[in-house]
């Protein structure tokens, strides 16, 4: 299906073009160590500091208390005094200063689509030495493979530089009261398990809800994630084995393409940029003026607030009944290369990683999906929603960043844009858009 040696951790909602995709974007755009801006003040690294340990992360409340929590206990499990740095604003400008000073912490996170570029200046440790000694705390075979492989050299070197810290699959959530107004009499779920959600059984419901005047689905276009996800799900090989695009004479991708022009020709799909301003595909379906959204669990929280009925389904397979591979986002936990508390970072790396840790950081709450077998009830607390079981079937079969976008800061950058001017000026073929698509992909001008 998605073959290739190398296959994200979603921020929130989208506008006319997806705020994850910029925010990527304007960090790849300064990933030269040397030209990084000064550091902002958000604390001392550890990395020359003695018997202490620092590591940093991107979330805000209430996560960063959850880490603040685990670094306390860590700190009793290590012998170590354990310190969480909560980086606030444009994570990678403030981490680069660091760690061109030799100041950064200990283990940080890292993103998707700058992985690549640190691998690339020896800024991250190769964790491969640590995991088969025998003494990790956690092991590479209790992680989904499909969700660390852009953890690797972008081209195909030994050595593994990271590891997924939880994950946040694509699935199809639908709003159960606009379907039965839609006369839609079997929702997706119910569709799925009767091994009768294919691509048609889509486009029927998408038809019966446009005929209601209401919004069916959102294409978040501008995003790698949506697009390829419609391929992988309808059976499309995306990348062959060397990780060389294919997708534009693959022909299953070109039918999945196919389908999903029709479908925005049609009105039963619209894309995101085509909306008005402030009024990204999840806030429409909050609001339940959206009947269906193909995003991550992360929305659970404001999911819970809502007053309409819904529940989740894997996306639609041309068999009706598989999961297919569909996108993931995650991000990484490394360990600075250039640490003095490699041993001690190390394990820390490993609880925080493994299913002790995974379970106290994602429990009670949580709005991730643990990035490792083994925690299934995780995303079932409370039943919310009913078939919340099918997150961990998803990220089971599913893909992170492929290692053409992650190891590559000019595709990154220029990959939304370029989808984006196509879908909203709407004149592409599936062929054409496809072409220029994978033209930049492979490194064509």
């Amino acid at each position: 299906m998605f073959r290739r040696r190398n296959v994200i951790r979603e921020a929130a909602a989208a506008s006319s073009m997806d705020r994850r995709d910029l925010l990527k974007a304007g960090m790849l755009a300064g990933l030269g160590l040397a030209a990084a801006p000064a550091l902002a003040a958000c604390g001392g690294g550890s990395a020359g500091s003695g018997p202490a340990l620092k590591w940093a992360g991107w979330d805000g409340p209430p996560q960063s208390e959850v880490f603040r929590r685990f670094s306390e206990k860590m700190t009793e499990k290590l012998g170590v005094k354990v310190t969480y740095q909560q980086v606030v604003g444009d994570y990678l400008t403030k981490l680069l200063p660091q760690l061109s000073a030799g100041a950064a912490p200990d283990a940080f996170y890292v993103g998707d689509v700058y992985m690549a570029k640190l691998i690339e200046t020896k800024q991250v440790l190769d964790l491969t030495d640590y995991l088969d000694s025998g003494n990790a705390a956690v092991k590479l075979d209790d992680f989904h493979e499909g969700l660390y492989r852009w953890c690797r050299p972008a081209d195909g070197s030994p050595g593994l530089y990271g590891l997924p810290v939880d994950c946040n699959p694509m699935v199809f959530w639908f709003n159960k009261d606009l379907l039965a107004e839609a006369s839609v009499s079997t929702d997706p779920v119910a569709q799925f398990e009767a091994g009768t959600w294919t691509q048609d059984a889509l486009t029927d419901m998408l038809d019966k809800i446009r005929a209601t005047k209401k919004r069916g689905l959102v294409l978040n276009g501008s995003n790698w994630l949506d697009w390829f996800g419609w391929m992988s799900t309808f059976g499309g090989t995306l990348f062959d084995e060397s990780g060389k695009a294919v997708f534009d004479t693959d022909p299953k991708s070109q039918d999945a393409l196919a389908w999903l022009f029709e479908q925005l020709k049609s009105g039963n799909i619209i894309y995101n940029g085509a909306l008005p301003q402030g009024q990204g595909a999840d806030v429409l379906f909050y609001a339940g003026q959206l009947a269906c959204l193909t995003y991550q669990r992360v929305i659970l929280p404001n999911m819970k607030k809502v007053k309409f009925g819904f529940d989740i389904a894997p996306l639609p397979s041309l068999s009706g009944k598989d999961i297919m591979p569909v996108p993931v986002n995650t991000a990484a936990l490394s360990v600075n290369a250039k640490t003095k508390n490699q041993a001690k970072a190390l394990e820390f790396l490993g609880n925080f990683l493994n299913a002790e840790g995974q379970r106290f950081r994602l429990a009670g709450g949580g709005n991730a999906v643990p990035s490792i077998k083994g925690l299934d009830d995780i995303v079932t607390e409370g039943n919310v929603p009913a078939h919340g079981s099918l997150f961990n079937d998803v990220a089971a079969k599913g893909y992170a960043v492929p290692s053409a976008i992650a190891g590559n800061a000019k595709v990154a950058r220029e990959l939304p844009v370029l989808a984006d001017k196509m879908l909203k000026a709407g004149n592409e073929t599936p062929r054409s858009f496809s072409g220029k698509v994978v033209k930049l992909i492979n490194g064509g001008a």
